[in-house]
Parts: C-alpha cells; sequence; structure tokens
C-alpha cells in the first residue's frame, strides 16, 4: 500500500455510535378508587387527592349520556313524591313527617345516592334531644368518614373544598347519627348500600363504564377543537424559502392561525405569490384513515357500554332515542318499563325508604312509605295485586271509599265463580170472561 492511500484512509472518519432511544410507555389503565387511611389525619381520603367525589361530578357534568342516564333514573325514583298508604288512617302522623322531611331535601338525597352512591342526611334534634325536628340533605362530596372505633364509624369530617384544603385549615367534625354528645343537636345519618370490600364509601353502581364516560367526554372534546380549527388540524405547511428568524416564524404563525382558524374561517383559500416553483410553499395533508368510522365506533361504543353500565333496560325510557324499534311496539316498552322499574329503581327507593322509617321511628312516626310512580298506570303491572294498599303502591293513586269497596268486592267475587241466581215466578193464567 502506497503512503498515498494510508493519508486517505485516515482521512475516512469513523461511523458515530448511534445510542438507540427506546422509551416504554404505560397506558394508564382506570382504576377503582382508593380509600386511605392517612396516620397524620382524622378522616380517611377517598380517591387520589381525596377528590374522587369531584371526579364523579365531573363524569356527569363532561358526558351527555351519563348525565342523561343519571337524571332519569333521579326522576324515576324519587317519582311524584314521598307517601304513605296509610296517611288517611294516620294524619296526624303523616302531618309530622311532612313537616320533618321536605320533598326538596328528598329530592336531592336520591340524586346524591346515584350520582356519588351514597346520600348523608342533616339529622337535626330539638334541645333535650328527645324529639327530631327536622331532616336535611348534606352535600355527600363535602364530607369524609372519621376512622372507625370499635368497628363503628362514629362521625364525619366538613370541609366545602376537600381538594384544595390548606394544611391550617381545620375541618368540622360532626358525629354519625346515635353517636352524638347530649349537648350536639346535628348528626350525619350516611345511606349506602353494602359493596363487597369497601367500608367507609360505597362505589356508585356504574362503577364499571366510568372509563366509557371520560371516552365520550375526549370524543367530544375532539370534535370541537376539529369545529374550532377550522376542520383542519392535520396539515403540514412547509415553506421552501429558507428559514427565518424565531420572531419572524412565530409572526408568520400567528397570521396563519388568526385568518384560518375557528369554524368562522371555514371555506377560506389560500393565495401564494412565488418567483420559481423550487421556492413554492407546499401543504401537505395528514390524513387519518377511516377517522368517521372510527370516532363514530368509539361514539356508539361508549354510549352502548354506559347505559348498560347504568341498567338502562330500553333507551327510549330516559329520553335517549336509538334504531331499536322499541317505540314501535308498546308491549315491548311496556314490558321493558316494569323490569327497569323492579331492578334498577325499587332497590334505591326502598334503601331510601328503609332509612325514612328508622329516622321517623325516633319521633315515633309509624307509616307505610312509598315513592309515587311517574309510569304510565297501563304500564303498571297489575295482575297479581291482591289488596288495594298494593295498588296504591304500584300506581300511586289514592281509591276512594266507593272505589275501595268495589275493589274489595271484585276479591271476594271472581268471575269464574259467580254465583247462579234461581228466581221462581208464578204465573197466572187469565181468567175466560163470561
Amino acid at each position: 500500500m502506497s503512503r498515498r492511500t494510508i493519508k486517505s484512509a485516515r482521512k475516512i472518519q469513523a461511523p458515530k455510535e448511534v445510542n438507540p432511544s427506546l422509551r416504554v410507555v404505560n397506558l394508564s389503565g382506570y382504576e377503582i378508587p382508593t380509600v386511605k387511611e392517612n396516620t397524620r389525619k382524622d378522616w380517611v381520603e377517598y380517591g387520589d387527592g381525596n377528590d374522587y367525589f369531584n371526579e364523579l361530578i365531573e363524569r356527569y357534568l363532561g358526558s351527555p349520556t351519563n348525565s342523561r342516564c343519571i337524571n332519569g333514573i333521579v326522576d324515576m325514583v324519587y317519582g311524584r313524591g314521598l307517601n304513605a298508604t296509610d296517611s288517611a288512617e294516620k294524619p296526624e302522623m303523616f302531618g309530622k313527617m311532612q313537616s320533618v322531611l321536605r320533598p326538596n331535601d328528598v329530592k336531592k338525597m336520591v340524586n346524591d345516592l346515584k350520582m356519588l352512591g351514597q346520600a348523608a342526611i342533616q339529622v337535626v334534634y330539638k334541645k333535650g334531644k328527645r324529639e327530631i325536628s327536622g331532616l336535611y340533605h348534606f352535600p355527600m362530596e363535602t364530607l369524609r368518614a372519621e376512622k372507625a372505633k370499635d368497628g363503628r364509624v362514629k362521625g364525619y369530617y366538613y370541609h366545602p373544598d376537600w381538594a384544595n384544603i390548606k394544611p391550617s385549615d381545620k375541618p368540622k367534625r360532626i358525629p354519625s347519627y346515635k353517636n352524638g354528645g347530649r349537648s350536639e343537636t346535628i348528626e350525619i345519618y350516611c345511606v349506602k348500600p353494602y359493596r363487597a370490600g369497601f367500608y367507609y364509601y360505597s362505589p356508585v353502581d356504574y362503577q364499571g363504564c366510568l372509563q366509557y364516560c371520560s371516552l365520550e367526554e375526549e370524543v367530544s372534546n375532539y370534535h370541537l377543537n376539529n369545529i374550532k380549527n377550522g376542520l383542519q388540524p392535520s396539515l403540514l405547511l412547509n415553506f421552501n424559502n429558507g428559514i427565518p428568524s424565531d420572531e419572524i416564524q412565530e409572526r408568520i404563525e400567528r397570521k396563519i392561525y388568526d385568518k384560518f382558524s375557528g369554524s368562522s374561517n371555514a371555506g377560506r383559500f389560500i393565495l401564494a405569490f412565488n418567483e420559481s416553483s423550487e421556492d413554492q410553499s407546499t401543504v401537505e395533508p395528514i390524513h387519518l384513515p377511516d377517522a368517521h368510522a372510527q370516532y363514530d365506533f368509539l361514539a356508539k361504543e361508549s354510549r352502548e357500554k354506559i347505559m348498560i353500565g347504568h341498567g338502562v333496560v330500553s333507551p327510549i325510557l330516559l329520553g335517549i332515542k336509538d334504531n331499536t324499534g322499541f317505540g314501535n311496539n308498546a308491549e315491548e316498552l311496556r314490558t321493558a318499563s316494569i323490569l327497569m322499574d323492579n331492578i334498577v329503581i325499587r332497590p334505591f327507593q326502598t334503601l331510601l325508604i328503609d332509612a325514612f322509617k328508622e329516622l321517623l321511628a325516633f319521633n315515633g312516626v309509624m307509616l307505610d312509605l312509598y315513592f309515587t310512580t311517574l309510569q304510565p298506570i297501563e304500564f303498571t303491572e297489575l295482575d297479581n295485586i291482591a289488596t288495594k294498599i298494593k295498588r296504591e303502591e304500584e300506581t300511586g293513586e289514592k281509591l276512594s271509599s266507593d272505589k275501595e269497596e268495589s275493589v274489595e268486592e271484585d276479591e271476594l267475587l271472581d268471575d269464574d265463580e259467580l254465583l247462579d241466581i234461581e228466581v221462581d215466578f208464578e204465573l197466572e193464567e187469565p181468567k175466560e170472561e163470561e
């Protein structure tokens, strides 16, 4: 090898080592709410940042299907208000019940029980704690359970905004029902269903579909931003006449954004003047294949899973129109209404009525309570109703004395067991004229 060849070889640069940059991205999964006891605090935290109730409220405000399901089920549970089958026989007790438990508070309790999974009742006693003067709704999202003592939650802590609580803040402690002192005339009664694995708080009945509520919210945000950006969010604009300074780049970007972004600017055209084809500006669209089909699938899938999570038998019962043909078959709609009333609505009503009976019994008020249904009487199952009391609970219609007697007669006499009454008539033959 010649000396010149060796010099040329020395000029050859060795290839640079390329360090591969490989990162593993863990996609966040949807987790159940965490319940954590902090040794430095007297209350039990609920969710990351102790703010799970507000997350449920955000899912209610952001997802249209979730919002409609919650509103519809709350209306069906509350119906036309609280009533009693024996209100006519016990008018004094019924009047006490109405003075202690107001309809507006009952409706708010129903809303919290459905949306947040539990409801709080503020029990206010008269002086001496021998009688309850009022049962009022208390916002559940402002309460956190006290750590259990002897297997019981003996109090709750109140703060208006747990997400932004300061170290200097001191939440107010309110004793739970029957755990307050003689001088403490306000207590908290918490209404919540049993859930395995949860003691302090109860997850909502639609816990399994919350991720689809978030998905529906994100899809709607995407379409909204798409409209605001002029329906062209995926464009690559190339200026092939050199790289300007940072200041000029920002100015060009701002002018393009002001001129073409927003739904009111959709449909405008771009006019460019170039010295040559080599220096011309290029606009390259970046298309997502079948984007409309993908987002249509996500929207339908989210809506279906949210309704399954809420136990909706037929969407049309909540005012959600679908293409199942349910609206054209009255018998199927009636069956769906009866089924949803029994498997979704009644458990909420029973839970609240049991709580109301326990609290009213403190005042000596014993009533057979029920929620007046919103169902049309044509959709009410009356085939197996044996008594007028059950009939009133199912229909919500109080019977007058005449109707009560007729109902009792119908219960005693069946069409197939009517008695045949034989009547003998003596016919007199006409006398002959003399």
